[in-house]
């Protein structure tokens, strides 16, 4: 099993109750949707602790505590504190488990591994339809500097992403776009727990990239940006991705400390920031898009009670918005009722799941609100677009 080879942390779980925290709606998404300590980081050490010593097995009512992890990082978070248990690699090396030992995966795991790998894309789009946010804009093929929007920002977003794009050559970016060859960046695969096409997979797009000539990805998609940085490196063997990759909230941040862009326009609105669990938590990036929002005029910035290590996820992570919907939606609805104790009128975030899911946070809590991309302010500051679309009744043609 996968797991063994992490029996040293799993028998160092001393069930401090760190990860659980004191109420169910304070730390861990899981716990507070599915209510059962095994829905917890030391609910599923003890199951993991069974299994290594065979007094439970892999099975299809088992699946929902290991595939109902938002895999949002808190629980390791708080682990710090007390036996550092790398609770997001146990848990994929169980979910690794379950395909390895040929055990039921919930259904919808299967669907959207099946779906990415037949038509490229999460979504099944046609290549046409996966590009159409692209519409109006020219790329420089062969720059070395590779646009990668990745799935959500070119299905759900068209036009957030046409924008970011616009911000970012506006900026002086020369940016490429793999335009057709665009498929998806290989998450559906590892996130549950179907290694070795993920490992097929990544071999194939880096072959892809080193064809290209790209030296440098940027990407809005912390999954994207993690996979290039962090997953393919492990999958491939390798010390270090060969290429730069950045998220696009590094790239924001340098536009406005080199003052690559004017920003002239005031926003003039009360505005939150969410902070992404696979840049914050998995990464540490936590103050690029609070630099970008405190540098445009007129704005007005307040913190939500939970922010940085302690932000409460959104509820799009770990895949459960595919496996469990209801669980995804319920805790967005708990992350805007942060949003709504600020006062703000916006609420910003720089991850496209993020959006998608708080958006639908908004619809449940039955109140009229944006949530925005960082990338959005900007361009509406610097003269890139409208005002309009900071408005809550504002509703984009995509």
């Amino acid at each position: 099993m996968r797991i063994e080879e992490y029996r040293d942390m799993i028998y160092a779980c001393g069930r401090c109750n760190f990860c659980r925290g004191i109420d169910f709606d304070e730390r861990c998404p899981q716990i507070f949707t599915q209510v059962w300590e095994s829905a917890t980081l030391r609910g599923r050490m003890a199951i993991a602790r069974g299994l290594l010593e065979g007094n439970l097995e892999y099975t299809e009512e088992l699946a929902e505590r290991i595939f109902g992890c938002f895999l949002c990082g808190r629980c390791r978070e708080e682990c710090k504190k007390a036996a550092n248990i790398d609770a997001i690699a146990i848990t994929k090396a169980m979910r690794g488990d379950f395909v390895d030992q040929g055990v039921k995966i919930p259904e919808g795991g299967e669907v959207m591994a099946n779906t990415a790998l037949e038509s490229g894309n999460i979504f099944a789009d046609s290549p046409e339809v996966h590009t159409g946010w692209a519409k109006g804009l020219e790329f420089r093929e062969g720059s070395g500097l590779l646009f990668f929007p990745g799935c959500l920002a070119s299905h759900r977003f068209k036009e957030k992403t046409n924008i970011l794009v616009r911000v970012l050559q506006a900026a002086g970016y020369e940016l490429d776009f793999l335009g057709d060859e665009q498929t998806c960046c290989g998450t559906p695969y590892w996130v549950t727990g179907k290694d070795q096409k993920a490992k097929q997979w990544a071999e194939g797009y880096l072959e892809k990239l080193k064809a290209r000539g790209v030296k440098e990805i940027i990407t809005p998609c912390p999954s994207c940006f993690r996979a290039f940085d962090e997953e393919y490196p492990e999958l491939l063997g390798l010390e270090e991705f060969p290429i730069r990759v950045r998220h696009t909230s590094e790239v924001l941040a340098e536009i406005v400390e080199k003052k690559k862009l004017k920003f002239t326009v005031p926003i003039n609105k009360k505005i939150t920031y969410h902070d992404p669990c696979e840049i914050g938590r998995y990464r540490g990036i936590y103050e690029p898009a609070r630099k970008i929002l405190n540098a445009l005029p007129g704005v007005q910035f307040v913190e939500m009670s939970r922010n940085r290590e302690e932000a409460f996820c959104c509820g799009g992570g770990g895949a459960v918005k595919t496996l469990y919907e209801d669980y995804s939606n319920t805790v967005a609805k708990e992350r805007i009722q942060d949003f709504i104790e600020t006062g703000a009128e916006l609420m910003t975030t720089i991850c496209p799941a993020c959006e998608m899911n708080l958006t639908h946070g908004t619809y449940a809590a039955d109140i009229e609100a944006r949530v925005l991309d960082v990338a959005e302010l900007m361009a509406v500051s610097a003269g890139i677009e409208d005002p309009e679309i900071l408005e809550s009744d504002y509703f984009p043609e995509d």
